[in-house]
């Protein structure tokens, strides 16, 4: 996940910083206030950063269920555990495979793909 952190202030560090910002100054009315810097981090993410692209993909019906629970329950969020660890559990299983796929990439660019193959040679 740090990596991943690592990527979006790398790629958005200007739509994290305004939209950060505007949460803060708009404590009581950030969400239709910040609601455009809202949309354009999350297409700027989906743009560059390729697990949240993915997580998006994969997750989003479990997002918005997690998103609804949110916003039924904004005095006591604690009630939206549920939602909250199926959504660790889908991004953790993007986050796996996105590692599978790159070490099989890096296998296969390195060449160790074929190797000990029968009929292949080292």
């Amino acid at each position: 996940m740090d990596q991943t952190l690592d990527e979006v202030n790398k790629h958005c560090s200007e739509h994290v910083q305004a939209y950060a910002s505007c949460v803060e100054n708009n404590e009581k009315t950030w969400k239709v206030d910040c609601a455009d810097l809202r949309k354009a981090l999350t297409r700027c993410t989906d743009e560059n950063v390729t697990l949240m692209k993915l997580v998006r993909l994969n997750c989003q019906p479990i997002i918005d269920r997690y998103t609804k629970c949110l916003n039924a329950n904004s005095e006591k969020p604690e009630t939206c555990m549920a939602p909250l660890r199926d959504l660790y559990e889908c991004t953790e299983g993007v986050g796996q495979m996105l590692e599978k796929m790159n070490r099989l990439k890096d296998k296969k660019y390195r060449g160790e793909e074929d190797a000990g193959k029968p009929g292949v040679v080292e």
